[in-house]
Parts: structure tokens; C-alpha cells; sequence
């Protein structure tokens, strides 16, 4: 049986999936009603409308908003509705409809009929339709308008021109209609004005016609109108006619549907039915107002009787949002209320309506197709294998309705045509739609006529029923170079073409539907099933070949699968297959591919550095790829290569040929049988070569970036994890060993290294654990610590007399050579294998052969090397010191040394050290208090302190002692010598000792008795010539320069002595203070009573005579007895007041007599040269009143006073007041 003698329809009929809204003969008129195909949503949406229009006072307004996507139906959707209210076509059209509810079981929960839509609904609007009257102007909105009119009127032109048509009137010329046929119609004579036009040739019932008679014969015209209408004024109508001088508005058009509806009836409506609504409004806020408006104005003014459908690819938000209303208050409330009845189609499915209009079955063939379908159908589920969002043959009937398609092409299609108009491929009618998806289907089955039952239409030919005549030129460009390279697949040609149509249509997709169906091999592979004989997996071992040759050729690439989803498929762009191009035919080398590799292993392992710890020491390490040193090189200790090459026949002949001391991860075999990773890592390799070269062009850095990406996913996804695979598993040679651990195998990642490093460096370095133990410094600071630490009884003897393994491994080196050893050389030797010991170990061991006296330091031609000098130079100077056999010093001698230090400096002075290195350090060089060195360090600090006194000689003589000791740099020397100057050493520490004591408990009163004779020396002078007090002035004085011993307690009596002596003269002299300031207060009291000054006014005598008496030194109160400075300061006191006194009654006195003169009315004159005088200090002065002539007569008296008065005289003239001191 023929595929065509399935169909219920002819197959090789013509079907016109594109429905006109304006196209009207009969054929196409039967055949859409015919077959056009009632889903649910359809019906429920005709039934809404029509009962809309019948019982249209639930409205407010009568706008009717038919949504669905681009060619869902609408126009179609449309069109029966027309078909349903026009009388020609009611019957037929409402027979189908009721057939239609009648089919669906209300019990069927796989339809959704609305609640009230059931056969009486239908057929009660069926009957209210044959006796209503409606007239509908159905028009397309981009055919219709007029680009010339004001856009902001779009809608109103366009209703206006239809309306017009429909009465009869010209639809292409408002003025025309209004201003000529409409008052020609009023008066009754318009059909006789046609006649007379079609008289003379014309035809005014043709709108072409009409319009090349007003553009060329309009005078004529207008001419037979006022013949048949007299009243007309022709020039008037000439006028408007030629400039469309017309009032367009809302208001009036509102008033001419009015006016036609007056005489229609209460069961009239007119329904203006507009096609591609939103196209036309096109995101124009005017145009949409515009819209809104009519409606408005039409729900007013006409009764409800004026419908408008509009049928539009957008729901009203979306036409509210596109045309910016958010600015309107509540605009999507207010809108959505111009138009209540809405139907929306979106939810229709085109494959249903597919399959209804072309593949529906003749009931004789079901139960043949249902028998094929129960022997094949499990070998349908292997075959048609599908993610999970696409499906196969849901049970018999869905295989029986879809036959010889499959369901899931339907919806795959669908995606194919709307990313395919997206991405420019195809024009805008090639869309997933039912339009797009009728027109397919029915050609790809019409060319599949003849083809047996059994076989399968596969995915691929819809693309060559579709596409081949669709395709724009983008879309051509984009798959020429694809087919033309399929044309070369010399296995199969034909197939390869067929995969290359698939990829291009399921590589097209969008994103996200990529994810769903991504062009991966398997999905490839049942897009092309297209019988059941051939197996699947022949199919896919063709597919596999036919896509990796495209890949080769930069056709498509491959993409990396995710979450261990497999790999997809995608096309390169032209612009990406120039790059491809450039890519393939890169060269690349050991360099580049290295880089690569040692990318993915760097990340894996991470602790793979250019040093590998092990032991105690850091090894310098080289890294080997594809024969390229990544860091490192021959001269590094450890060589570390990941081969990648399969150079021998197995590994163990490589094993054979390693070099010793190299290890190698064997990856050769695994990566050379890993055909996709090698395929994968040579294009990354090329492409990371590209990428090193400038960009041609702005557009070529956009397509690097798409490139990179590409990498970057192809090195996360392909390179990196089969690499790491690759790491995890591959054989490790170790030298010539391979490595037969089983803890590698189960080992990855980074501890798979460190083991594998582990088993190669044990290997190498077999005594590298000698040193590796808590006991060994690793750093400086500890090494320099342990070099310096005493040495304790037991440490060398006993138990640990006998050396360390490390140390006799280092002892017999030595042993073997001649003469001296540099230390240096022998951290070098005992750095390599198989040691591998790091220099710090190595020179604490040395150190330990040093303390055990096995060995001694030559260092800058010192052979008696302080262990300070070891502990700070070793390390950096290894190569200055020296090792040579070391010689022990007696335990004799040491007992002998130990003897006389104690007798020396006492028994708690005995070293508990029997080790004559450690005792000479210790005695000699070290900085302690109880060595040498601190005993000096110590002394010479008192004599910092107290040198100034004689008494400390003991202290000088041992310091110089001590540094002759000092100074011998051999440890035996020294010992011989301390011991021959013991008893010299014992006297002078017993001398030393006491001056230390002395200095600790008596130096206070020392130092004070020193100040006391020092402070007292001019006091001492007023003691007189007392023998025995001078005697002890003089011990005094003596003191400070005295030897050592002294006896203080003698120079504290002396002191008594003297202090006695010195406060009875003090005494003395405080009286004779007392005495003076006494007598010349007297005086000075008599004086201020005399002139009538209140005593107050002088200084206290007591404060006086006890501030001049506050002084112990003698000859200070011996000039405190002088009175004269305190009698002139007192004396002034007592003239100031007197003077002050005077002022104030010379002011009293003239300001009597002004008052005096102004009462007798007389004028008072100020005195200007009259001032007051002003108070002046009285002058101290002091007489000469010594002669040298005795007085002896009155004569002489008499010569002497008059020598006094012309003295006073001499100031008193110069108006001075003088008071006399002396």
C-alpha cells in the first residue's frame, strides 16, 4: 500500500496554508470552510464572539481583540467568522460549526469547551443569525490605508473608507464619497448617475475606474451630477473633491453610521472586521488612541450596533507596553474596557490543525495502520530515541493520526522556522506556525505519495520541501560551503548531505531550546530513521563518521557536553570558518604543545614545584615535556618528564632505557589511543598559536572571542579532564623500574605525585633518613643553638659514648682523606645520593664530631676556633673552616684546672662540665658572670664607678691578671697557667672581695664623709690653731686619696669632733646678728614715731634676724651682721610716707581756696607751674668720717662737723633728702 492511499484527502491536492482576508471566489471560499479545523480554543472563541454581537446590551463597548501568534490562524479564525454571519455562507459554515461541538465528548477531559458552549448555544445563534441583519466589511489594515492621510487618523481613514464601500460609495476617497455619491444617493439619483457615466465608457462601479475619471474627467463627471441634480453647486464639490477638503473626525464618522443604522432595525448590527491590527498600529501610541477612541465613540453613539474585531499577533499589555501608555492613569484598565471581548488562539497547536487538514486517515486503513503499529511500536521506542521534552508515538491512535510523521517534528519544526526568521535565514512567512506547518507537512508528504507503508518520513525532509525554496541569501551563505563539502564525503555523499541538513536545521535553534534537543550524535542519528530495517546503530556509526569529516573540513565543531551530558554539534559562521581555516593550518610544535600540557598538569598537581622537599633537604627540579624544559635543567638534581610520546614498544622497554635518577609518567599509550582527546589538543594547540597573532579587523576580534570561549570550553571540558584521566592511570617509571605499587593505582590527583615522588626519591636517596629526625636542626637559628649548648656529663659517654650512624657515616669520609678538609666539600659530598642531606644536618654532625674532640675547626688559620666564631660563621663560611683530627686534653690537667679555680674563686665556682672544650669556653671566653670575661667586665664597671678612690687598686691588679689568663687562646695553656698563678689569683680575689664589700655596704658613708670635709674646708679656718683639731681636719682631708683598708669608724669620730667645734662658732655669730638688727629697728621705730609714721610699715626684725642667721657657712654669717642695706630700705619707707603726706595737704589746701574764691564770685586761676611735688626716695648715702689725725681740741671738732655739714650740704642744695648709712 501507498503512503497516498492512507489520506482521507488527496494528498497531491493544492492547499493554500495562507489565508487573505480579502480573498473571496468560491473555490477558495469552500475550500477554507471545508477544511478548516475546529480546536477548542477556536470554537469557544466563536461562539464568545457571536454571542457578543447578539446580546450585545452586556457591553459597554464594542471592541472584539482576536490574539495569536503569526500565522496561528487568525486571518483564517477571521474569515469563518465572516463566513458564519454572511447569509451566502451561514449555512454551510454554522453546519460545520454544530458538527463540530456535536464530535467532542463533554465528558472528554482532553477537551476544554467553555460552559456554555454546547449544540443548543450554537444552533440558538445559528437561528437569531438567519433572522438578523448584518452586514461586516472584512479588510486587511495594511492594504487598506492610505499612506498619504494623517497617520494620527490611520484607523478612522481606514473605517471610514470600508464603511463607504460597504454603503455602496468609492473606498479609496473620503471627499469623493461625502461631498458627491452620498447627496447624488439622498436625492435618489446616484444609480442613474452610474448609468450615465457607464453610457459614455466608464465604469464608476470599478474603484480604478472612478479614479482616473476624477484625476482626468472631472469636470465631465461632476457635469451629469447636476444634470440629474440641479442643486448642486459644482464648483463647491469641483473644490473638495481636488483638495479632500473633508472634516474628518470621530464625531462625524460617528454621525454617519448613525444615520445609516436609523432605519435598520433593533436586529441590525455592522461589523467591522480588521486584519493585522498590531502590525498596523506598530508600537505608534497615536494609532492606538485612534483605535480607542472610534470605539468609544461608535459604543455611544450607535447603540451597540457597531462592532469592530481587530485580529492582532500581540495581546493588549503588550500593545500598551510597545506603544509607551504607561504614562496614561490606569492605562491597561482603561484600555482593556474599549475592547471586553477577547479571544486568544496562542494556544492552539498547529500540529493538531496539520494533522486534521493533511493527515487525517481513511476509517478503512486505521485498523491496518494500528496492526503495524502493535508489531512495531517497541521497535519505535528504540528507534525514535528523544529528549525527553520531544515525543515519539504516544500510544496506537497518536500513531495512526501522525503516520508516517512523527510528533515530535512537529514541535522541532516549529523551533527550526522561528530562530531560522531571527537569525534572517528565511522570510517572514516561513515561520513556526500552522501556515508554515501545513505547508510543509503537506509537501513533504505529497513527495512521499509513493512511498510504501512501513517507512518513516525522517527530519531531514522537511528541511528539503521547506527550506530549498524558502531560504533567503544569509540563510543560503550559511549552508552552501556545508554541502558543498558533503558533496566530497566519498563514502556517501547523499548521507552526508542529509546530515548536513539536520545539523543546520537543529544547530539553528535557539539557546535554550539547545539545551532541550542539542545536536548531539544520538539525536542526529534518529532525526534521520526513516525505516525500521536498517539498525540504529549502523545509522549512528554513519552519522559519527559523516560529522568528524565535517569537523575536519572547520564545517561544525564540537561542543562539550555538561554534567556528563554528551557532546553537541554546532556550525561555524562564514566569518568562523575563515578563522577555522587559519586555525587548522597553523603549525605547532613541541613548545606549543608542552605549554599546554603543563597547563593541565601544574593544576592538577598542585604541589609540583621547581623544588621537591624531601629528608631534610630541597631538591632543584627539572621539568621535561615533549622534550621541552618547562622550568629546570640538566644540572637539576631531580629530572621529572611527562611522556607523551610512544616511541618504544611498551613501557617496559622504555623502563629499559630510562636514565637512572629520571622519573617518567608513561601517558604515550593512553593518549595516543584517545582519538578524540588528540583530535580536541591539536585544535586547542592551533588555536592558542592563532590567537598569538593580531586582529585583521574589528569584526575578526569579535569572532577571536567567540573562538577563545570555544577553547577555553574545549580545554575545561575535553583536554583537562581526559588528561587528568590520563594522570590517574598511566604507568610511572622510576629509573629503570616501573613502579608496581598497588597504592598508585588507587590513588589520584595530587597524592598519586606525591606517592610516585616518594618511591623515586626513597630510591635514590637510601640514607637521607639518617639525619631526618627531631634531634637535627633544620634552620639557622636551631643549628647555631646546638653549636653553642654546653656539653653535660653523659652527653659523650656512657650510653651515648658511641657515635651516630650519621656521624661515623661522616667520620669514615674524613678518616679516608689526606690532611685537612675543607667543610664545604663536605657538605657537597654528602648533599648527593645517596645522602641527600642538606648542609645544615650535615654541619650538625660535623659539630658533633667537633664536641666528641674526633675532630677539631681550623678556621682562618686559627686552630683554637671559639664556639662563638663556630656559631656565627660556620654556616655562611663553610668554605673557611677546616676539619682536622682532633686531639683530647688529660682528665689529669682538667681535675688539676678544676682544683685551683675552686680555690681561686670558691667551690660553688666548680664546672660541672668534664669536657675540656666546654670548661676553657666556659672559664675563658664566654660572657657570663662567673667567667673570666664577666669577672673583668664586672670589675671594670666599679671602677667606672668608684676609680676615683685609691681603694679600689686591689680591684685594677686582678683585672690585669685576669687578662693575662684571658688572653692564651690554647685550652691546655691556659689550664697550666691558672694552676702555676693559683695562689697569687687567691690572694688578690680575697682583696677584691672585701673592696667589693666595702662598696656595697660602706661607700654611703664614705662618700658622705668625703662631701662633709670637702663642704667644711673654709669653715675649718675659724676653728683656730687646736693641735688636736687640726690633726683631725687633716685625716679628714686625707680621705678621698686613702689605701686601702680603711677604717671608717675612725673618720666618724673625727667628724663628731669637728661638728661640735664648728656649731659653737656658729653660734657666736648668730647672736652677734641678733645684736645688730635689734639696735636698728630701735632706731628706726624712734624715727617713724617722730614723724608720725605707724611702724607698720617696717619689715619684721625677727623675719629679719632669722633669715640672716639660716646659713651654716661661717663667713656668711659673719657678713649677715652688716645692718646698712636693711636700715636704707626701712628708713625710705618711712621718708615715703612722710613725703606722701605733704602732696596730699598742698592738694587740700588749693582746693580750700578755689572753693573760697568761687563763693566770693571770683574767677580761680589753676597754677600750672604750682604741680605738687612729687615724692621723692630719700637718698642713702654714706659720710666720710675716718680721719687719720687724732681729735684733741674743740678746734678739731669743730673742723671735723663742718667737713660733715658741707657733705650734706651738697645734696640737700640739690634738693635731695638723704638718710645716712655709714
Amino acid at each position: 500500500m501507498k503512503l497516498e492511499e492512507l489520506y482521507k484527502k488527496s494528498i497531491v491536492r493544492s492547499v493554500n496554508p495562507a489565508v487573505s482576508a480579502t480573498k473571496f471566489d468560491p473555490e477558495t471560499t469552500k475550500v477554507e470552510i471545508d477544511e478548516y479545523v475546529f480546536t477548542d480554543e477556536i470554537i469557544n472563541g466563536l461562539v464568545k464572539i457571536l454571542d457578543s454581537i447578539k446580546n450585545n446590551r452586556r457591553f459597554d463597548h464594542i471592541g472584539i481583540w482576536i490574539d495569536g501568534y503569526y500565522g496561528s490562524g487568525k486571518s483564517h479564525f477571521l474569515k469563518y467568522l465572516d463566513y458564519l454571519i454572511t447569509p451566502e455562507t451561514m449555512d454551510v459554515a454554522f453546519t460545520r460549526l454544530i458538527e463540530a461541538v456535536k464530535s467532542i465528548d463533554p465528558f472528554d477531559e482532553k477537551h476544554q469547551l467553555a460552559p456554555d458552549v454546547d449544540v443548543p448555544t450554537v444552533e440558538s445563534l445559528y437561528s437569531w443569525m438567519k433572522n438578523a441583519t448584518i452586514d461586516t466589511c472584512i479588510f486587511n489594515l495594511e492594504t487598506s490605508y492610505d499612506n498619504a492621510t494623517d497617520k494620527k487618523k490611520a484607523f478612522l481613514h481606514v473605517f471610514w473608507n470600508e464603511f463607504n464601500g460597504k454603503r455602496g460609495f468609492n473606498k479609496f476617497n473620503i471627499s469623493l464619497a461625502q461631498h458627491l455619491e452620498k447627496p447624488l444617493q439622498e436625492k435618489g439619483v446616484f444609480e442613474e448617475f452610474k448609468k450615465a457615466i457607464a453610457a459614455e465608457g466608464g465604469d464608476w462601479n470599478n474603484p480604478g475606474n472612478a479614479a482616473d475619471i476624477i484625476d482626468n474627467e472631472l469636470d465631465w463627471a461632476l457635469d451629469i451630477a447636476c444634470e440629474l441634480a440641479p442643486s448642486l453647486s459644482k464648483e463647491s464639490i469641483r473644490e473638495r473633491i481636488i483638495k479632500r477638503d473633508t472634516v474628518i473626525s470621530i464625531e462625524r464618522f460617528a454621525e454617519e453610521l448613525k444615520g445609516w443604522l436609523k432605519d435598520k432595525g433593533e436586529n441590525y448590527r455592522l461589523i467591522l472586521l480588521a486584519d493585522e491590527v498590531s502590525q498596523f498600529i506598530n508600537k505608534e501610541r497615536d494609532r492606538y488612541l485612534n483605535l480607542q477612541e472610534i470605539i468609544t465613540k461608535l459604543s455611544e453613539a450607535c447603540d451597540n450596533k457597531v462592532w469592530v474585531a481587530c485580529t492582532a499577533q500581540q495581546d493588549l499589555s503588550e500593545v500598551i507596553d510597545d506603544c509607551n501608555l504607561s504614562s496614561v492613569a490606569d492605562p491597561e484598565g482603561k484600555i482593556r474596557g474599549r475592547f471586553e471581548v477577547k479571544v486568544s488562539l496562542k494556544g492552539t497547536q498547529p500540529e493538531v490543525i496539520t494533522q486534521k487538514r493533511i493527515l487525517d486517515k481513511k476509517e478503512e486503513v486505521r485498523d491496518d495502520l494500528g496492526e503495524l503499529y502493535d508489531t512495531k511500536h517497541q521497535d519505535f521506542e528504540l528507534r525514535f530515541k528523544l529528549p525527553n521534552a520531544y515525543d515519539g508515538y504516544a500510544d496506537r491512535d497518536n500513531f495512526i493520526d501522525y503516520y508516517p510523521f512523527i510528533p515530535y517534528q512537529f514541535k522541532l519544526i516549529q523551533k527550526v522556522f522561528n530562530n531560522f526568521l531571527t537569525l534572517g535565514y528565511v522570510a517572514r512567512e516561513v515561520k513556526g506556525n500552522e501556515r508554515s506547518i501545513i505547508k510543509v507537512v503537506h509537501a513533504t508528504a505529497r513527495n512521499r505519495a509513493q512511498a510504501e507503508v512501513g517507512t518513516f518520513i525522517s527530519f531531514d525532509e522537511l528541511y528539503n520541501n521547506m527550506f530549498e525554496e524558502g531560504l533567503q541569501n544569509k540563510g543560503q551563505r550559511a549552508i552552501k560551503n556545508a554541502s558543498d563539502i558533503a558533496k566530497k564525503y566519498d563514502k556517501d555523499p547523499q548521507f552526508a548531505q542529509r546530515v548536513v541538513n539536520v545539523l543546520f536545521m537543529i544547530c539553528n535553534i535557539d539557546d535554550s531550546e539547545k539545551l532541550q534537543f542539542p545536536a548531539s550524535i544520538d539525536n542526529i542519528t534518529t532525526l534521520l530513521v526513516n525505516d525500521t530495517t536498517t539498525p540504529w546503530i549502523v545509522i549512528r556509526d554513519k552519522v559519527e563518521n559523516v560529522v568528524e569529516y565535517l569537523c575536519d573540513n572547520n564545517i561544525i565543531r564540537r561542543v562539550a557536553g555538561k554534567a556528563g551530558s554528551p557532546d553537541s554539534f554546532a556550525f561555524y559562521s562564514e566569518e568562523e570558518m575563515k578563522v577555522a581555516d587559519l586555525i587548522k593550518n597553523q603549525t605547532v610544535d613541541n613548545n606549543d604543545q608542552s605549554k599546554v600540557i603543563n597547563e593541565v598538569i601544574t593544576r592538577y598537581y598542585k604541589s609540583l614545584k621547581n623544588k621537591e622537599q624531601y629528608g631534610t633537604r630541597s631538591f632543584s627540579v627539572r621539568l621535561i615535556i615533549k622534550q621541552r624544559d618547562i622550568f629546570g635543567g640538566a644540572a637539576s638534581e631531580i629530572h621529572l618528564e611527562f611522556n607523551t610520546d610512544r616511541d618504544f614498544e611498551d613501557v617496559h622497554h622504555f623502563a629499559f632505557n630510562n636514565a637512572d635518577g629520571r622519573l617518567v609518567f608513561y601517558m604515550g599509550e593512553m593518549m595516543q589511543e584517545n582519538k578524540k582527546l588528540l583530535n580536541q589538543f591539536s585544535w586547542y594547540c592551533k588555536e592558542q598559536k592563532y590567537m598569538e597573532t593580531p586582529a585583521s579587523s574589528p569584526e575578526n576580534a569579535e569572532i577571536r572571542k567567540k573562538f577563545k570561549e570555544r577553547a577555553a570550553e574545549v580545554f575545561s571540558k575535553v583536554i583537562e579532564p581526559e588528561i587528568r584521566k590520563i594522570l590517574d592511570t598511566c604507568t610511572i617509571v622510576s629509573g629503570t623500574m616501573v613502579l608496581d605499587d598497588p597504592d598508585l593505582s588507587l590513588s589520584n590527583a595530587d597524592n598519586r605525585f606525591r606517592l610516585a615522588m616518594k618511591h623515586h626519591m626513597d630510591s635514590i636517596y637510601t640514607k637521607a633518613s639518617l639525619v631526618d629526625n627531631n634531634v637535627i636542626p633544620r634552620n639557622t637559628a636551631d643549628l647555631r643553638s646546638k653549636i653553642l649548648r654546653p656539653v653535660n656529663p653523659g652527653d659523650y659517654d656512657e650510653m651515648n659514648a658511641t657515635p651516630t650512624e650519621a656521624e661515623k657515616e661522616v667520620n669514615t669520609y674524613l678518616g679516608r682523606q689526606y690532611g685537612e678538609v675543607n667543610v664545604s666539600d663536605v657538605v657537597a659530598k654528602f648533599a648527593k645520593a645517596p645522602y641527600g642531606w642538606d648542609s645544615i644536618p650535615t654541619l650538625y654532625v660535623i659539630n658533633e664530631l667537633v664536641r666528641r674532640h674526633l675532630r677539631d675547626y681550623t678556621y682562618g688559620n686559627d686552630r683554637n676556633v671559639e664556639v662563638t666564631t663556630v656559631a656565627s660563621h660556620l654556616i655562611n663560611e663553610t668554605n673557611k673552616f677546616t676539619l682536622r683530627e682532633g686531639v683530647a686534653i688529660s682528665k689529669e690537667l682538667i681535675h688539676s684546672f678544676n682544683e685551683a679555680w675552686k680555690q681561686i674563686f670558691g667551690p660553688s665556682a666548680a664546672f660541672a662540665s668534664t669536657d675540656s672544650t666546654q670548661i676553657f669556653r666556659m672559664a675563658s671566653k664566654d660572657d657570663t658572670p662567673k667567667s673570666l670575661r664577666g669577672m673583668i667586665a664586672a670589675y671594670n664597671r666599679l671602677l667606672n664607678e668608684f676609680g676615683s678612690y685609691r681603694f679600689t687598686s686591689p680591684v685594677s691588679d686582678v683585672i690585669t691578671l685576669f687578662d693575662k689568663w684571658v688572653k692564651q687562646r690554647d685550652p691546655e695553656t691556659f689550664f697550666k697557667l691558672v694552676i702555676e698563678e693559683k695562689e697569687k689569683g687567691k690572694e688578690m680575689m680575697d682583696k677584691v672581695r672585701e673592696v667589693v664589700q666595702f662598696t656595697h655596704d660602706q661607700i654611703g658613708q664614705f662618700r658622705d664623709l668625703v662631701n662633709y670635709s670637702r663642704t667644711n674646708a673654709d669653715n675649718f679656718t675659724f676653728l683656730g690653731d687646736n693641735d688636736e683639731l687640726s690633726a683631725k681636719i687633716a685625716m679628714l682631708a686625707g680621705l678621698e686619696q686613702a689605701s686601702w683598708p680603711i677604717r671608717i669608724r675612725d673618720y666618724v669620730k673625727a667628724r663628731k669632733a669637728t661638728d661640735q667645734a664648728l656649731d659653737a662658732v656658729r653660734k657666736t655669730k648668730r647672736q652677734t646678728i641678733a645684736d645688730a638688727y635689734n639696735e636698728i629697728y630701735s632706731l628706726l621705730v624712734d624715727a617713724a614715731n617722730d614723724q608720725n609714721v605707724d611702724v607698720s610699715v617696717l619689715r619684721d626684725v625677727n623675719d629679719v634676724i632669722k633669715m640672716r642667721s639660716m646659713s651654716d657657712n661661717i663667713l656668711v654669717l659673719q657678713n649677715n651682721a652688716n645692718t646698712d642695706s636693711y636700715f636704707q630700705d626701712e628708713a625710705a619707707k618711712i621718708n615715703a610716707v612722710v613725703q606722701r603726706r605733704k602732696i596730699e595737704e598742698k592738694k587740700r589746701k588749693e582746693e580750700e581756696e578755689r572753693k573760697r574764691r568761687e563763693a566770693e564770685g571770683k574767677e580761680y586761676k589753676h597754677d600750672d607751674n604750682n604741680k605738687p611735688d612729687e615724692v621723692r626716695e630719700p637718698l642713702s648715702i654714706s659720710l666720710k668720717t675716718k680721719r687719720a689725725t687724732p681729735l684733741g681740741s674743740a678746734t678739731d671738732v669743730e673742723n671735723y662737723l663742718a667737713d660733715l655739714r658741707k657733705q650734706l650740704m651738697e645734696h640737700i642744695d640739690k634738693g635731695e633728702s638723704v638718710i645716712i648709712i655709714s
